[in-house]
């Protein structure tokens, strides 16, 4: 019973995976992907697949001649860090998905077994078409067999790196005393600021202490930023940029020398700077300077003009007295 197990184990480790890698761009709506999938040879059907899209053109720079793991490394980092358009991802990924559920992924198989690369890619090309919404799509494929246990090895020491790296090097926020950590708000704008996935340590962005807590309100009363029952937004430094297991984005920023302030965001937005705002301000003083300059240099004028038009009336009505006119 254990040797028919374990014998079991042996061959499905030997199963053998073909590795489908593929670039793509969209020419009308300027729109670039990756697209990974993986075949089980022996059950003849989709086992996996991930698909991401952007309008970074950056994104057709990476090469589907790239080894299986470092073209998914590739996809991985570049969802990981959001330069994607998540909305086409989404339905790029569900469409792909839904496509290739049954006879289209087998027949998508065989292809790639007898090395027909034109109808790969016409068959991916009539695929991308609807959730691209574009007809003029140009793709490039690759293509590579290896084990199941060989893929699952890669990724088992992938795994290994990445959770070294975590472990060997805490988070900034677990060296902050929690009592010191207080939960802020971003400001959000949605023209002039920056988007939230080219954030960066060091940067100064504008922030609002959440009226949530305790805690919170009482840094809210220390920094004076109540008027009127209102809360003032107030500048802060980025100190740490992460994102969890849900893609969500984790943002730390100091406030002052000991508080820090913690923010959770879901979307991409883009965020208010502190420099846009200074700048914006100093625009305003400026203008406020002209205007007044404008102002008390025109009533001085006003002022001569007035007694100039008195002198001469004055001086009318004494020649008109003198030779008795008047």
């Amino acid at each position: 019973m254990d040797t028919y197990g374990a014998s079991e184990i042996d061959d499905r480790q030997n199963e053998l995976i073909t590795i489908l890698k593929a670039r793509f761009k969209a020419v009308e709506t300027n729109t670039y992907g990756l697209l990974i999938i993986f075949f089980n040879d022996e059950k003849r059907e989709v086992e996996s697949l991930v698909a991401i899209a952007s309008h970074y053109s950056s994104l057709f720079d990476i090469d589907p001649h790239l080894p299986w793991y470092s073209f998914e490394e590739n996809i991985i980092n570049t969802k990981w860090k959001g330069d994607i358009s998540l909305n086409i991802t989404i339905d790029l990924q569900n469409y792909i998905e839904s496509s290739l559920d049954r006879d289209r992924g087998y027949e998508l198989l065989m292809l790639i077994k007898n090395n027909d690369q034109l109808k790969i890619e016409s068959l991916l090309q009539a695929i991308l078409m609807k959730p691209l919404a574009d007809r003029n799509i140009i793709i490039e494929t690759v293509s590579e067999t290896i084990t199941k246990e060989s893929m699952n090895n890669v990724r088992i020491e992938r795994n290994k790196l990445k959770t070294g790296e975590k472990s060997e090097t805490p988070s900034i926020e677990s060296k902050i005393k929690s009592g010191n950590i207080i939960n802020v708000e971003l400001m959000l704008a949605p023209v002039s600021g920056i988007p939230i996935y080219e954030l960066k340590k060091g940067d100064k962005i504008m922030v609002r202490i959440a009226n949530t807590g305790v805690k919170e309100k009482y840094y809210i009363e220390q920094f004076g930023v109540k008027v009127d029952n209102n809360i003032l937004p107030l500048p802060a430094e980025v100190v740490d940029i992460t994102k969890n297991d849900k893609g969500e984005y984790i943002i730390l920023v100091k406030l002052e020398k000991s508080v820090y302030g913690k923010a959770i965001e879901t979307e991409q937005v883009k965020l208010k700077r502190y420099d846009t705002l200074i700048s914006s301000f100093e625009e305003d003083s400026e203008l406020k300077i002209i205007e007044s300059d404008e102002k008390t240099g025109k009533f001085p004028i006003f002022i001569m003009v007035i007694g100039g038009l008195m002198f001469v009336i004055l001086l009318i009505f004494i020649i008109m007295w003198f030779y008795n006119i008047i």
